[in-house]
């Protein structure tokens, strides 16, 4: 009997675009039943290569053959009408539509007349939630979850299957998740590790792009490393290691994943007194020039909202800010701006950057007053400012190109460019290296420290504790919108931070 063939095979892709080659002759090839792990830094091409298998992308060379036939996907429907699904690492939600509505977007059902069957809807989207293993209300609207809740409803989403000629039913056969867990708890990423076991036990086809390498070894049956838009191997887990990994990837030995530069506490940059808002109750703490100043807790512990008062994107309800001294009240970001503090959000593509204006654009929005000339601002001016900021960061690509057409990692290293272009000497970093890759890691605690060796001070807000605790200087350890404990870095250990982020004694 002869071997059934690949689910999918591309062969020899090659992408283009402005002043950047994304792809150049790259193969894949996936098993049914089998998750294929894709690695790669940042820029590396996974991306890209997945939105030309879903039809987002048009490749301009090379071939696609499903279960052996070949096929062109023009669209996004061609390539649901082959059972192909995709989970950006980005989310594309309606933030104000409903969960059902959000899952069932363009086949919901509808009644004679063309009239939308609301119980059917919801009863649908229950069975199918149930199916999935996830407590969320059909009903809730989307803007109203958090990260993470927002993160299950795409995947929902995108196993439904759902298109505009309503083949909801339809089962995926090839499915592709990029960095599905950036935002998830270890619970959930528990209960969806259990689901890809599942889909993969029906014989679906996965991909599986991701940056942790721990979930390369727990859920991979193989894996292929992309470098500059070309693959360097393609292997059975089971013949590489970790230090294999990061070779081929960066090119270069990663040895020292934090490479902390400890530096001696100066003067004193920020003081948060007694501030409630929301769920904070009675925060209290200090920023030092020099220092790194890690935020651990469980997702809803308050981190973000912290973040968000101190960066003035929400007013301080009770307390006191001091910024060098000096007691403050912040109207808006525009007066944080003012003050050097700048802020790096957990959704960099709400709330961070403006996908649809160019690189020099996103870095120079925060200092247009200072840039203009009688009031008009000149692409020379954004360019001549962005273009060192842009080589410093190693972004890969132009000034002149879109946010939206950069990798996840190149648009966090934009965002933290627009600080970097300004007078800023407080930091607020919520998350900085979610969805980027090993390399990219380096590059931003490298960053950090350079900026405290000139007097900067940086709060560091991670979901990741071996990051808290190789790049922080002291851990402030929240719970249920308090602080339940401060851990000088000699004495923290991720049993004591994680203890103290479950409401334990530290």
């Amino acid at each position: 009997m002869t071997a059934a063939p690949p689910v999918l095979e591309m062969r020899g892709i090659r992408k283009a675009f402005p002043g950047v080659v994304a792809l150049d002759g790259v193969d894949l090839t996936l098993a049914a039943g089998a998750v294929h792990m894709l690695l790669g830094e940042n820029g590396a091409g996974k991306s890209t290569l997945m939105k030309i298998l879903s039809g987002a992308y048009a490749k301009d060379a090379g071939d696609i053959r499903i279960n052996g036939r070949a096929v062109e996907i023009r669209g996004p429907r061609d390539a649901l009408a082959l059972g192909i699904r995709v989970i950006y690492q980005e989310l594309n939600l309606v933030p104000h539509l409903s969960v059902a509505e959000n899952i069932f977007l363009g086949a919901a059902p509808v009644r004679w007349g063309g009239v939308v069957d609301w119980r059917a809807l919801y009863d649908r989207t229950s069975h199918l939630l149930t199916d999935l293993g996830l407590a969320l209300d059909p009903r809730a609207l989307v803007s109203r979850l958090g990260l993470a809740q927002r993160q299950m409803v795409e995947i929902a989403k995108a196993l439904t299957g759902s298109s505009a000629k309503g083949s909801a039913d339809k089962p995926a056969a090839v499915l592709v998740m990029d960095e599905p867990t950036s935002s998830l708890t270890s619970r959930e990423v528990t209960q969806l590790f259990a689901l890809i076991e599942r889909l993969a036990a029906r014989g679906v086809a996965i991909v599986y792009i991701t940056h942790r390498l721990d979930e390369v070894f727990r859920i991979g049956h193989s894996i292929t490393v992309m470098r500059d838009g070309r693959v360097v191997a393609t292997r059975p887990i089971q013949d590489v290691t970790v230090p294999e990994l990061v070779r081929m990837m960066a090119n270069r030995d990663l040895t020292d994943h934090f490479p902390k530069v400890r530096v001696e506490r100066g003067a004193e940059l920020l003081r948060v007194e007694n501030v409630s808002r929301g769920p904070l109750s009675g925060i209290t703490f200090s920023l030092h020039a020099g220092e790194v100043l890690g935020i651990a807790g469980l997702l809803g512990a308050g981190r973000t909202e912290l973040a968000r008062v101190v960066a003035g994107a929400d007013r301080c309800g009770h307390g006191r800010l001091t910024v060098r001294g000096r007691e403050v009240r912040f109207r808006d970001p525009a007066d944080a701006i003012a003050h050097g503090i700048g802020l790096l959000p957990e959704d960099r593509k709400a709330q961070g950057l403006v996908p649809g204006l160019t690189v020099a654009r996103n870095i120079a929005l925060p200092h247009g007053r200072r840039l203009a000339w009688l009031g008009m601002l000149s692409r020379h001016c954004e360019t001549t400012l962005a273009n060192p900021i842009a080589a410093d960061l190693r972004v890969k690509a132009t000034a002149t190109q879109t946010v939206r057409q950069l990798s996840g990692g190149n648009q966090q290293k934009v965002v933290l460019g627009k600080w970097l272009a300004g007078d800023v000497g407080i930091f607020i970093f919520d998350e900085p290296t979610r969805g980027v890759d090993v390399g990219a890691k380096v590059e931003i605690y490298q960053l950090m420290n350079r900026l405290t060796a000139r007097g900067a001070g940086i709060i560091m807000i991670s979901s990741e504790l071996p990051e808290l605790l190789g790049m922080s200087d002291r851990i402030l350890v929240m719970y249920r919108g308090r602080l339940q404990a401060e851990i000088a870095a000699t004495e923290a250990t991720e049993e004591r931070v994680l203890s103290a982020a479950l409401g334990l004694a530290s």
